[in-house]
């Protein structure tokens, strides 16, 4: 078979020719020249970013007979050779197949054998993290203590996985994603020499489909070229091949979410599912379009009917959340659809709710001293008040004016629903409100300990109102302390330890094996 794919047809011949990895062609290029050279090297990064590329490359460089030389001339018999793969002397290995003892035993023993036309053998070992564990302890004395003409480069995905004693034998180079413009370049070049004309837009579309890896950018382009015949490649063209959603039913599936339609969303998603197209794909162009989305919003200019940073956030994160469960879940359209009925719910953020709650948020030092909104603190007479704070500060309320409504209730029936038992704590707080961003409780000496409680909880229940749209949102709990107040009797501690047990099934089964008096729990 003569014809050769693209990505072999068009690979980089030269270090200069290798894109987005100037970090490891510079340093490998002026090692070369003042001739220091290790004896192993580890190529490591994403696929199709020019690991085994560069280790040709290296290959050709020290054999070249314009050596030392930061770049192979390309012309020498040595380098021909290589460039054709008709070297005896630079040995490729692939490790997912030949990653046992007895394979390094051999690689061992023909490494003792001299070059037969080279100044260098090179041996490169592709996926070297599949290579076992016996075999690199087989391998070890080796690669630490080579034969001067031999030099070593493994290449890996997966570095974490190689031994810690083939790493640190080893110079470690580390190859990176290449940004989506310089891909494009290398795609027009490509496009220009093969005489395929294709849109920017085309592009754009290869580009966010390889997400930073040439080898598949260049495949992408291949197959969009073959299916063109001969008229030029639009961006629909690439979409339909690569089984993408047109951006036209993104942009419809965002308007739709935009304007809380539910049903419209609703519609899509059946529309997408009967044509056959990959939900979790579907999720992830979304997902890439709000985030184009956010990064307008954030920098306040309106995008798609979205003027809320708040909103778009909250939505991605329901949406990325949803895309990962689909990877595991047997009915990924219902997760989908909750997922939207949920982002296309009315989203009313902190201090609009608030706002419309009738408690104001907290107004700055020049505003009229009304504009303060809060629910004042009863006094509460021969008392010592000590407010402990989720940063373990003493504070004292605030006291305020206010209407009678609470925003509080919505708040604290979430909390209930998704904390468990650590939510059913409001329950016996003597007072609940909202003052800005603050969710203030007010506990009496009695029930310290369920207040220290909340207090623990404290953080993720934060945690729970930010994913609920509550974002900023913190819970401050005081104590208030009766000077008159009698010891908690031992009957008392005891009724209030079977509470534990119940609410807490793990204190149980602890009281179970350990045996012993529970008397409560004190949080410090």
């Amino acid at each position: 078979m003569s014809h050769l794919v693209i990505a072999r047809k068009y690979r980089p011949a030269k270090f200069s020719e290798v894109i987005g990895q100037s970090q490891v062609t510079v340093t490998l290029g002026n090692a070369i020249l003042k001739d220091k050279l290790a004896h192993a090297y580890v190529f490591s990064g994403p696929r199709g970013v020019g690991k085994t590329t560069a280790a040709r490359i290296l290959a050709k460089a020290v054999n070249c007979a314009e050596y030392p030389s930061a770049e192979p001339c390309n012309k020498c018999v040595s380098c021909k050779a290589i460039q054709a793969g008709n070297s005896m002397d630079i040995i490729e290995i692939d490790a997912a197949s030949n990653r046992g003892i007895d394979d390094m035993r051999q690689l061992r023993e023909n490494a003792a054998f001299a070059p037969s036309s080279s100044r260098y053998k090179v041996y490169v070992i592709d996926e070297a993290h599949q290579i076992t564990k016996d075999a690199f302890n087989a391998f070890l004395k080796t690669l630490e203590e080579p034969p001067p003409y031999i030099i070593f480069v493994l290449a890996t995905t997966e570095p974490e996985k190689l031994p810690v004693t083939i790493l640190s034998r080893c110079q470690h180079f580390k190859f990176v994603l290449v940004n989506s413009e310089d891909v494009k370049n290398v795609l027009k070049k490509i496009c220009d020499s093969e005489k395929a004309p294709v849109s920017d837009d085309a592009l754009d579309a290869i580009c966010d489909e390889a997400g930073g890896s040439v080898r598949d950018a260049e495949s992408i382009l291949e197959q969009v070229i073959s299916s063109a015949s001969g008229k030029k490649i639009e961006k629909e063209d690439v979409e339909f091949i690569l089984g993408l959603v047109e951006s036209a039913k993104i942009r419809e599936t965002l308007s739709a979410i935009a304007a809380y339609d539910t049903k419209a969303a609703f519609d899509i998603i059946d529309e997408i599912y009967s044509k056959g197209f990959s939900l979790q794909q579907f999720t992830r162009q979304v997902i890439t379009a709000l985030r184009r989305v956010l990064a307008k919003v954030l920098s306040g200019i309106p995008s798609e009917g979205f003027e809320s940073s708040d909103r778009v956030y909250w939505m991605l994160e329901s949406l990325c959340s949803a895309e990962q469960k689909m990877k595991w879940s047997e009915y990924p359209k219902i997760l989908l659809e909750l997922a939207f009925y949920k982002i296309t719910s009315d989203f009313i953020p902190i201090d609009q709710a608030i706002e419309l709650a009738g408690v104001g948020v907290d107004a700055p030092e020049s505003e009229a001293p009304g504009a303060k909104i809060s629910h004042p603190l009863p006094n509460v007479k021969n008392e010592k008040a000590r407010q402990i704070s989720s940063a373990g500060e003493a504070a004292p309320a605030t006291p305020g004016q206010g209407p009678p409504q609470d925003p509080s209730a919505a708040l604290v029936a979430l909390l209930k629903k998704e904390c468990g038992s650590a939510g059913k704590i409001f329950d016996i707080a003597d007072e609940v409100s909202v003052t800005g961003r603050k969710l203030f409780c007010r506990f009496s000496g009695k029930n310290e300990v369920q207040a220290k409680r909340l207090l623990a909880n404290s953080e993720v229940m934060e945690k729970v109102l930010a994913a609920n749209g509550y974002k900023g949102m913190s819970i401050d709990v005081t104590i208030v302390m009766d000077e008159n107040q009698e010891p908690v009797s031992h009957e008392e501690k005891m009724t209030e330890a079977k509470q534990l047990e119940i609410e807490e099934p793990i204190i149980a089964k602890l009281h179970g094996l350990v045996g012993g008096d529970l008397e409560g729990r004190e949080d410090e």
